[in-house]
């Protein structure tokens, strides 16, 4: 019958106490360690002996020796310490994003040079996550927030829609992109008149980037005439390396021109284009969407563009 009852349950201070000796090899040390007296520390030994009714720690010639029972157990709790440190560390990550999936989308004017920069930082920061970013056209922004395929999107667009929420992460000015050798590279600001006579490489009226550029014009009482119609960023910037004409530029796709060989000269008195973060009313948001929206703005900080807040 003695042998079917039920052994006490170890306590963890115990385990705790026991592994914390076998590590440091004597009793003060170890209370030091775990900030206790040392009789304290010495009675948790003794209970911890009783309960197991197995000599654990032998004194011999002036040190505290284990046993060999001692030794076996040692390797055990270790192992499972070890696990547990796993455990820790996984939770931790978890909460941290490091061991995460992250998927967001962006249009390819944030695209293009900031996000790469951002996302940079990001990687940087946590190597072990997993990034997924989407190019998107603006017309499947909603969609795409709202069916929950990412966390957020990038954009220069306007998103009227009751079911997002946004931020801005920055705003600039519109700027010319010209050749390095082209005869208005050396200003410090060109208007929209300064381009009579230019082939002007640019996008629709009814685009995002038609919009700000025929508002910025109408403030100066010009009319625009677009001799390349284009749809992409890409698009416009590959044609002015290939000197087919000028283009007009949000202040987010022109960053780093200059290693294509191109110059970004403001367009005077442009409207405001801003860069906007978005992400769905009805879903969590993820830490990392706020760490993109931080990443965001110290690029755009860096490059001297206008913050909001």
């Amino acid at each position: 019958m003695g042998g079917n009852m039920p052994r006490p349950k170890l306590k963890e201070r115990q385990i705790e106490v026991f592994r914390t000796v076998m590590a440091t090899g004597s009793l003060t040390a170890a209370a030091q360690q775990l900030g206790v007296s040392q009789p304290s520390l010495s009675m948790t030994i003794r209970r911890f002996e009783d309960e197991l009714q197995t000599k654990l720690f032998e004194r011999i010639g002036g040190r505290l020796v284990p046993t060999e029972e001692a030794k076996l157990i040692f390797v055990e709790v270790d192992r499972v310490y070890g696990q547990f440190d796993r455990l820790s560390d996984a939770i931790h990550a978890i909460a941290r994003g490091d061991s995460s999936v992250f998927r967001f989308g962006t249009t390819p004017s944030i695209g293009m040079r900031l996000v790469p920069k951002a996302l940079k930082k990001l990687r940087d920061d946590h190597p072990a996550r997993v990034f997924y970013c989407d190019f998107l056209p603006q017309k499947d922004i909603q969609d795409y927030l709202l069916f929950g395929q990412g966390s957020c999107v990038t954009s220069i667009a306007p998103a009227e829609d009751p079911n997002l929420d946004c931020t801005v992460i920055a705003s600039g000015g519109l700027h010319v992109v010209v050749p390095k050798d082209h005869r208005l590279a050396r200003r410090d600001v060109i208007a929209p008149g300064d381009l009579d006579g230019e082939v002007l490489i640019s996008y629709g009226p009814d685009t995002t980037h038609g919009r700000y550029i025929d508002a910025t014009y109408a403030r100066a009482g010009a009319e625009r005439k677009t001799h390349v119609f284009i749809h992409f960023v890409e698009t416009a910037l590959s044609f002015v390396s290939e000197d087919i004409g000028i283009a007009i530029l949000d202040p987010f796709s022109v960053l780093d021109c200059e290693r294509f060989g191109l110059v970004a000269i403001p367009l005077e008195n442009s409207v405001e284009v801003p860069a906007y973060l978005y992400w769905s009313k009805f879903r969590p948001r993820p830490k990392a969407t706020d760490e993109l929206a931080a990443a965001l703005t110290e690029i755009a900080r860096q490059n001297g563009m206008r913050l909001e807040g």
